[in-house]
């Protein structure tokens, strides 16, 4: 059973539902941090969702959350997000120059 520390970083266009991550077939995923900045010039808004088995049902953690000029707020605020395989972490903002910082832990259950 193997354990890898591992990050993923993505800046998407705006408005468009992007996936971040996809737990790879056979692995469970233990996310810690998804940190989202806006270095931007005006307010941005935020959707995380997970969307279990890759299916069309969204679970959000966050919906149309203000996020201010020069903020950064944690979509887990320090909970641990359990994920399984093929499970998608889909994120959103209503601006294009919003970053998003993933931090999570992968073990392979084979």
């Amino acid at each position: 059973m193997a354990v890898k520390y591992l990050r993923k970083y993505l800046t998407p266009s705006a408005a468009t539902q992007t996936a971040i991550y996809t737990v790879p077939a056979a692995n469970t995923a233990l996310v810690s941090s998804l940190r989202i900045t806006n270095p931007g010039s005006g307010s941005a808004t935020i959707n995380v969702a997970i969307f279990p088995l890759g299916g069309a049902t969204a679970y959000q953690f966050i919906e149309d959350a203000p996020l201010p000029v020069d903020s950064t707020m944690d979509a887990f605020s320090g909970v641990t997000a359990v994920m399984e395989a093929t499970d998608v972490l889909k994120v959103t903002s209503s601006r294009a120059d919003t970053d998003f910082y993933l931090s999570y832990m992968e073990v392979d259950r084979n």
